[in-house]
């Protein structure tokens, strides 16, 4: 099997995410879910053949960062702590993994340097002793995922996934072994909310502390195909219903607009909250009202020795009271990497300012903070609106008028 080059990275979600480094164990994923999009995004998944991460390259990087010889900017993200996704982008517990154990020696990795780690899956591989042993002894939050749908139509939407209640026991074994939980309830399709709501209550039942929520994305690579599956699969006409709430297109997704999500995700946090567990808002115009400041993952709840990534629209924009003002230095304030991001990010994330005052990362968000510069501003988040002033530098002053 032929090494994933791009295995570790930082990902383009930098803009708004508190965890932007994505850790893959493979480039492929083995199970089937019809909503999914992930084989035609990223680097070497458009490729023919199946390739797998170097543990051995990802143990010599943190011994070498160790030793403070940082030579890019993901080097320092790695200095600083920042929470790793490990699965971020393809599944690392799939049954691909059973043959190579490729996640277990990533995994003895992050136990030996104690790295802050959020897990993203839907497998059961990780029931293995041998797998819980590790994250047991590792700072870790496991994100498990389920698609919002009736518990008839499961097999066919997250196809070779387990079902919603070997979901639940996974919860309960490893909320019994000490690792935190989180439930991911993504997607969430228009017309079951009320099946979203049952999820969350029975995942915090078995032990979930976090669910996070998140509507369907439809991708713009293959936009009819996808659609007319889910809708044969679902009895519905999917396109219809998301046209009905308001539809726009974001980068490379169709998302329903704000105020076709604003009512059920007030209602999903204040359902989390009476049940006492918190609430992540994974809807990029929402995430800044999600509990904690590590954005939609909850990271920075139940991460201890980690530092959040917060030089970014997120990070300036959560935890405000409604009147707070937003400035620009707010951001230019905060920790951020020195070293150059632009290798890391697509050709249409790249535009920077051009006056020379900024580094890789700052020019980025100064090109971006007063708006028309593709989609995001910290106008593009919910409840923020323009001051009708300026800095002394000629950049926005933002509100906080609102929330969920």
């Amino acid at each position: 099997m032929d090494t994933y080059r791009h295995f570790v990275t930082i990902t383009s979600q930098l803009y708004f995410c508190a965890s932007p480094i994505r850790l893959d164990s493979f480039n492929r994923c083995q199970f089937g879910c019809v909503y999914c999009f992930s084989r035609k995004r990223g680097t070497d998944t458009s490729q023919g053949g199946l390739r797998n991460a170097s543990p051995e390259a990802f143990a010599g990087r943190l011994e070498r960062v160790s030793r403070g010889l940082v030579r890019s900017a993901l080097d320092e993200f790695l200095v600083r702590r920042v929470p790793i996704q490990l699965g971020g982008l393809q599944d690392p517990f799939s049954p691909l993994e059973e043959g190579c154990e490729v996640t277990l020696a990533l995994l003895q990795t992050l136990r030996a340097w104690r790295y802050p780690t959020l897990i993203s899956t839907k497998g059961r591989v990780f029931l293995q002793d041998k797998y819980l042993s590790l994250l047991r002894d590792t700072p870790v939050l496991v994100r498990l995922s389920a698609a919002a749908v009736p518990e008839k139509l499961r097999p066919a939407v997250d196809v070779g996934c387990d079902g919603f209640d070997q979901t639940c026991n996974k919860i309960e074994h490893l909320v019994s072994c000490g690792v935190p939980v989180s439930l991911r309830i993504q997607p969430v399709i228009p017309g079951f909310e009320a099946v979203a709501l049952r999820m969350a209550e029975r995942a915090i039942s078995a032990g979930a502390q976090h669910v996070s929520f998140e509507y369907l994305k439809i991708g713009t690579e293959g936009r009819e195909h996808q659609c007319r599956v889910l809708s044969e699969v679902l009895g519905m006409n999917v396109w219809g219903a998301m046209e009905a709430r308001g539809v726009r297109r974001l980068g490379r997704d169709y998302t329903i607009v704000p105020t076709g999500k604003h009512h059920f995700l007030s209602e999903a946090r204040a359902h989390c909250h009476s049940l006492g567990a918190k609430f992540g808002a994974s809807d990029t115009e929402f995430i800044h009202l999600s509990d904690g400041s590590g954005c939609c993952n909850g990271s920075s709840l139940f991460l201890n020795d980690a530092n959040q990534f917060r030089a970014n629209y997120v990070g300036v924009l959560s935890d405000r009271k409604i009147g707070s003002r937003v400035f620009f230095a707010d951001v230019l304030a905060m920790w951020h990497p020195e070293k150059s991001v632009h290798s890391y990010l697509t050709t249409d994330s790249r535009g920077r300012d051009k006056s020379g005052k900024y580094n890789s990362w700052m020019s980025l968000i100064a090109h971006r903070w007063n708006g028309g510069r593709g989609p995001y501003s910290p106008l593009f988040f919910h409840g923020v609106s323009w001051t009708g002033e300026y800095d002394d530098h000629g950049f926005k002053v933002y509100r906080i008028d609102n929330g969920l």
